[in-house]
């Protein structure tokens, strides 16, 4: 009678442990395509199909998936902070994604300065600029390239502009400003 059991109930195990086995290579699977992709949503959608989430639960999906799918501070992340000289200012900014549009800030004799990013992918694209001092605007555009590194990175960044003001003038620029890793924003 106990091998009857056994039987009866191994069998009844087996069905529930390939449906286990499937689901497992199905999360496995969202893993690896939010992490490829940095992208929590992925995993939050596989999660809330498999398992239907009530809709408290999934905030707390969102974060788990986060912490799963973007690495913080390097690998995969795609989050910096930038820093660095451009001219006499000290300029400084964040980019959540270095494939989307972001700005960089600063100041410095004399002179207020936003360098405005618009990527052509995660590596380079154009770069235009706008500020000045008291009566003497400036603005400029250029061009920018993104290495990355395992500590973070550089964004170099050549670019012309000019200052409109009387015996004002134009000059061409290069830059090199320090990416830093950031969790994700």
């Amino acid at each position: 009678m106990k091998l009857r059991y056994l039987l009866i109930l191994t069998a009844g195990l087996l069905p529930m442990s390939a449906h286990l086995a499937a689901a497992d290579k199905g999360e496995d699977a969202a893993i690896a395509e939010c992490k490829a992709k940095s992208d929590p949503s992925i995993l939050v959608n596989y999660w809330k199909t498999a398992a239907a989430a009530a809709p408290a639960a999934v905030a707390e999906l969102e974060s788990k998936a986060k912490t799963i799918c973007v690495a913080r501070g390097g690998g995969s992340s795609r989050s910096y902070k930038i820093a660095g000289n451009a001219g006499p200012m000290k300029v400084s900014g964040t980019a959540c994604d270095l494939a989307k549009p972001f700005t960089v800030s600063g100041s410095g004799g004399g002179m207020k300065v936003t360098f405005s990013y618009a990527p052509a992918g995660a590596t380079s694209g154009k770069v235009s600029y706008t500020g000045g001092g008291p009566g003497a605007p400036m603005a400029g555009a250029g061009t920018y390239a993104v290495t990355l590194d395992d500590k973070g990175g550089t964004i170099k960044q050549t670019h012309t502009g000019k200052v409109t003001i009387p015996f004002g003038g134009s000059a061409t620029n290069t830059d090199v400003l320090k990416l830093t890793p950031i969790p994700p924003c």
